[in-house]
This record gives structure tokens, C-alpha cells and sequence, in this order.
């Protein structure tokens, strides 16, 4: 069966790098993807065959930055509303035969199914939650006092006027938990309590990270010497004085460090940051994996995209956390003996070398991530997701399951 599915995503590497090859795979199937994205990451689905239909983003990665409580969330709706109009304003009468949405955009998923009445799949980068594990929980613990809030009174406004206000919790964050099928790009060790999830419902089919060499190529440089990757990611990649402490602690060390830094430092602290040291390469951007793949270790904020790029490398992380939301990570990760852990309070220049060195020397480790990437790679990647998707989407169709 040909399937035409339609897929929702907000402006986010993270979110839309682990979808591509699933793309890609659906594509080479033949089925037809129709991809709503913002505009500045057309190109990242475009290139696997699908046709994007892009929408005027708000930047809601922006909110995440602010002390607002309800900042992100309030952010994050009004993108969803706007990804639901262009999706709404592009098909018209016509309808897809299935709509798949990022974790980020289900308000607009949820909206967009129930009112077209079609067979919802929810994709998923991160963990997921249900009754037995809770990410929201599980951050509150370790981060008193920090509690996901929704903007209640404009998602009630939002939800009368499309009928659903009588569905209300379905929209809320903070009672984010599964409620149709959902694929998972995690590997099952990585979400905890993944044993409690239904399989029927919930599919963990780990990360696919072969279809990124648009991002660029990176060779070592032949001398030898142990490579390290840094970088905080892609949206809190604005502190200076990490950066800082970084370079301080490679220089006249016999190693060669990797350092992407994003596009928030201004191009005049970039260049300074290079001259610092001269065995560090500063750079915007980078293939994580390309480095990864030659790298001992891995400084990272521990957002889940870079720890399973070091899962799939089998590379040891030191995870220096730059917000409560990182903690559930970081926390997991130590749990599965699979890097270190280094508040940013605590961070500095000895510190960072301390931990750098006890991971080149630490076997135990090592061998844990050495199974964890086996783990990671067995978990069937993009192939087994089009897989899950085909057969969830046909029996849907053939009327065999509910939206």
C-alpha cells in the first residue's frame, strides 16, 4: 500500500536530523511524505525526497533561554498553531493518508488528526512518558522548584474554538504522556522503565545517523592524538565563559580538541576563542558523528541527539548540564556507567582535565559503551521505523485501529 503521509516538526536540528533517514526511507519505498517545517530547515528534509511546506516560525527555541515558567510552553503552542495553519491552509480538502508529528508538535498533531479524523503517529527523539516514568517528574526531583506550566487560559481558547475543549489534558505539557502510536528514536536502555511501555503501542527503535553527511566532513589531523569533542548543543550554546574554560583547559595538553560553538557567540569572541590554543579547532559547526567516530571523549550539555551519537560511536561523555531539563539525562547516564557527570558550578579548567583523563583511562566504561552501542545499533533504525509506521498506518486505513 501506498501511503501519502504527512509529517509536522518544529524548527529544531535536534528534532528534525533523527527524522531524515526515516524520510529517506519512506521515500525509497515510495510512499509520499509532505514535511511542514520552518523555512530554514527546508533543505534538511528536501534533499531525501520529500515536499516541504514551510510556515513562519516564531522561534520558540528562543523561550527556552528565559526564567518564565510559562515562556516555553506559551512559545511553543503559538508555533504549534502556526504549524496547524500552514498544514491546514496547504492540503484544503485534500487529506493525507496519516499524519506524523514531532514530540514538540503534538498540540498541533493532536488538533490536526482529531479534526481530520485520520490515524495519528507521534515521533519521538527523546523519552517518552506514561504512568510509571515521568520526564517532568523526574526533573522536579532533581531541580526543586523548576515546574513545567501551560498558558491554560490561550490553549482553552484555542481548543474551543476547534470543539476539543472537552479533551483539554490531551494539550497540556506537563501531562504529556503517549496517547496514540508513537515510534521512539532511542534505543530501549536509553528511556528508562522502557519495560513498562506497551510494544503494540510503542515502538524504540534507536537513532539513525548515517544520512547526515550534508553537515560536513571532518578528518583527524594525523598526529596521533586523543580527540575531543565539544559543544552545547544548538540552543544554549551562548556561554562564553564555558567555552572559555574549555580552551584553558586544553591548551599545551597533548590533545586535539573539537569545539563547535553554534551561531550565538559574536564573530569577534569566535576568533579570540581560536587563539587561545593552538591544538583546539573552533568551529560554528561540525558533524558530531564525523568527530565522534575518531573522537576518546566527548564534553557535551547532554541533550539526548549528542548522547546517542556517543552511544552509536561508543565514546565516553563528561556531561556538564546547562539547565534542569538536562538532569534526567545526566542522571541516566551515570546510572549506565556511561560518562561523568560535572555541574556547571563546579567546572574548571582541573576539574575538566581530571575527568577527561580518568574517562581515557577508565575501562569499565569503555566496555559499557562498547555494549550500549551494540545495543544502540541492533534497535533497527530508520528500516524498522518505516516498518512500524507501514504496518500501523494500513491497519489504521483497513479501519483495523482507532486514531
Amino acid at each position: 500500500m501506498t501511503l501519502h503521509i504527512a509529517v509536522l516538526d518544529i524548527p529544531s536540528n535536534g528534532h528534525v536530523l533523527p527524522k531524515v533517514a526515516l524520510v529517506d526511507e519512506l521515500v525509497r519505498r515510495g510512499h509520499r511524505v509532505t514535511y511542514v517545517v520552518a523555512e530554514r530547515l527546508a533543505d534538511r528534509v528536501s534533499r531525501f525526497g520529500a515536499e516541504v511546506v514551510t510556515y513562519p516560525s516564531l522561534d520558540p527555541l528562543a523561550s527556552l533561554r528565559e526564567d518564565d515558567p510559562v515562556a516555553a510552553t506559551r512559545a511553543f503552542f503559538r508555533e504549534n498553531l502556526a504549524i496547524l495553519r500552514a498544514a491546514r491552509e496547504h492540503f484544503g480538502d485534500e487529506r493525507p493518508d496519516v499524519v506524523a508529528y514531532d514530540e514538540a508538535a503534538f498540540q498541533a498533531g493532536r488538533i490536526l488528526t482529531r479534526l481530520w479524523r485520520l490515524p495519528a503517529v507521534l515521533l519521538s527523539p527523546s523519552v517518552v512518558n506514561n504512568e510509571h516514568y515521568s520526564y517532568f517528574d523526574h526533573m522536579e526531583r532533581l531541580a526543586p522548584g523548576h515546574r513545567v506550566a501551560d498558558p491554560v487560559e490561550e490553549i482553552t481558547a484555542a481548543l474551543e474554538e476547534f470543539g476539543l475543549d472537552d479533551e483539554f489534558e490531551d494539550f497540556l505539557w506537563r501531562q504529556r504522556r503517549i496517547r496514540e502510536f508513537t515510534i521512539v528514536f532511542v534505543p530501549p536502555r536509553f528511556q528508562p522503565a522502557h519495560e513498562t511501555f506497551d510494544s503494540g503501542q510503542v515502538v524504540f527503535v534507536g537513532p539513525s545517523v548515517e544520512k547526515r553527511d550534508f553537515l560536513g566532513t571532518w578528518e583527524p589531523p594525523g598526529d596521533g592524538l586523543p580527540v575531543v569533542l565539544v559543544s552545547l548543543g544548538g540552543v544554549r550554546n551562548g556561554d562564553a565563559t564555558f567555552f572559555e574554560t574549555v580552551m584553558g583547559a586544553f591548551a599545551g595538553r597533548p590533545w586535539h580538541g573539537v569545539v563547535s560553538v553554534g551561531d550565538t557567540l559574536d564573530d569577534a569572541l569566535l576568533e579570540r576563542l581560536s587563539g587561545l590554543a593552538p591544538n583546539v579547532e573552533v568551529r560554528r559547526w561540525v558533524s558530531n558523528v564525523g568527530v565522534l567516530e575518531h573522537a576518546a571523549a566527548f564534553v557535551t550539555h547532554g541533550g539526548s541527539g549528542s548522547l546517542l551519537e556517543a552511544w552509536h560511536t561508543a565514546t565516553p561523555v563528561v556531561i556538564v548540564p546547562p539547565a534542569p531539563d538536562f538532569l534526567p539525562y545526566a542522571e541516566w547516564i551515570t546510572q549506565l556507567g556511561a560518562g561523568r557527570v560535572v555541574p556547571p558550578s563546579e567546572l574548571d579548567a582541573d576539574r575538566l582535565v581530571a575527568e577527561l583523563e580518568g574517562l581515557f583511562a577508565d575501562d569499565v566504561v569503555r566496555d559499557r559503551l562498547l555494549e550500549l552501542q551494540a545495543h544502540t545499533r541492533a534497535a533497527g533504525g530508520a528500516p524498522r521505523a518505516a516498518d512500524a509506521l507501514e504496518a500501523y498506518a494500513a491497519s489504521a486505513v483497513r479501519g483495523e485501529v482507532r486514531s
